[in-house]
């Protein structure tokens, strides 16, 4: 298990962002990439048409500012509204007589189509000048697309009356379609088993509480792996919308959510029943509470205004975050057994879950595999430390290294 640990955060680090060519003035230049081998990351100076939905066609009579692409419409508005539509477009020269090639494109808030040389290749729900002409709708996907020229004409229109943020959040990569493809199986292969494997973990751990050992620590760990296997479906690439992709947009971003919420708390009582004498109550109680009350105002309030509030719950999860790194420090200083094994598990979801909050941010790339290799280990190695306390894995002598039920729960009675 450490040695996975290790290749893990090995893999963390080895993750490196190579500059490759940025768009100005609304192209780019790609003719010395091997798209076959390379991604490229269509970022820099787009011409933005801002409150304009206009086709290929009305481009010259379009007015646009120059905008750094990706754009977030909150970030550049003088009213900090994301609501609104908007077209971007972009020039990509790419050398003769390429192949086929694939965007990946990421969730756009809230709905988009995307034309290449004056074709529709792909829509997200349906754009439209208000509220009651358009659909929201979050489906990644890869798109491919024969360019048959040397120079890529792209048109991108977005329009959203439903997320607080508006505009585009992530890159749009392009790149052949053999490695875009690949990439895209990658990532979603990663995806559904990182889903099925938490699942089949959760229900595991369910059935030992209910027919062996009904220990309150077991039932937390068991929903929280159940919580957290249904929120791969519904977040980053969206997986169960790829599948279901006329599921309500309104209730996936909903269950995207309320599993963050809930995930705070199940980690929250996990914790305080694993290390139950270094857990500070009335801390707990209220980091819960919050968490309950985020729940509630997730399933009654519109998503326009619960998602306004996402960045001040990401500065509360700072503050969860510090509770559990002062819990386990606690438990470290203590020397109870088996509490460097537990705790490097929970220090290495503290890296993953703090990667996510980054990525979402925009400060780091989204890598698949970071995010499904490292939460699956973090469960995987909590996981086992609880098959020690039911006695289904047996531990050899009392190694300071093994944690042991009579160690954690013998001054407190966890029933």
């Amino acid at each position: 298990m450490k040695t996975a640990l290790f290749s893990f955060l090995a893999l963390l680090l080895s993750i490196l962002s190579f500059a490759g060519p940025t768009a100005s003035r609304g192209i780019l230049d790609a003719r010395a990439v091997d798209l076959g081998q390379e991604r490229v990351a269509l970022n820099g100076t787009w011409n933005f048409y801002d409150n304009q939905l206009i086709f290929p066609d009305e481009l010259r009579a379009g007015e646009y500012v120059p905008t750094d692409f990706p754009h977030v419409w909150n970030e550049t508005r003088a009213n900090h509204m994301g609501f609104g539509y908007g077209t971007y477009s972009l020039r990509i020269l790419v050398a003769p007589n390429t192949g086929l090639l694939a965007l990946e494109i990421p969730q756009i808030y809230s709905s988009y189509s995307l034309w290449i040389n004056d074709k529709e290749i792909a829509t997200n729900g349906k754009v439209g000048l208000a509220a009651d002409t358009y659909t929201p709708q979050w489906m990644p996907q890869t798109v491919v697309f024969e360019p048959g020229t040397d120079t890529i004409r792209l048109l991108l229109r977005v329009s959203n009356f439903s997320h607080h943020v508006g505009g585009v959040k992530d890159p749009i990569y392009m790149g052949s379609a053999e490695l875009m493809q690949h990439h895209r199986s990658i990532a979603e292969t990663s995806n559904l088993i990182e889903s099925g494997l938490l699942g089949l973990v959760g229900i595991a751990f369910f059935i030992i509480y209910l027919i062996k050992d009904r220990k309150k620590v077991i039932l937390y760990f068991a929903l929280l792996c159940l919580t957290w296997a249904v929120r791969v479906g519904f977040s980053n690439m969206y997986i169960f919308i790829s599948y279901m992709p006329d599921f309500s947009w309104h209730a996936m971003i909903r269950i995207e959510y309320i599993t963050l919420f809930l995930t705070m708390i199940w980690a929250s009582q996990y914790l305080s029943y694993v290390y139950p004498k270094e857990q500070y109550r009335i801390l707990k109680y209220f980091l819960i509470a919050c968490n309950v009350f985020f729940v509630a105002f997730a399933l009654f309030a519109s998503p326009s205004t619960f998602t306004e509030w996402i960045t001040l719950y990401i500065t509360f999860c700072g503050l969860v975050m510090l509770n559990a790194v002062i819990l386990v420090l606690r438990a470290w200083v203590n020397q109870r057994m088996g509490s460097t094994f537990l705790s490097a598990s929970i220090v290495l979801g503290l890296l993953v879950f703090a990667y996510d909050v980054f990525s979402y941010e925009g400060f780091s790339a989204y890598n698949p595999l970071v995010f499904s290799a490292g939460y699956s280990l973090v469960f995987l190695m909590m996981g086992t430390v609880l098959l020690m306390h039911v006695g289904i894995i047996k531990s050899a002598g009392q190694a300071p290294s093994r944690l042991t039920y009579k160690d954690l729960y013998k001054d407190q009675d966890v029933r």
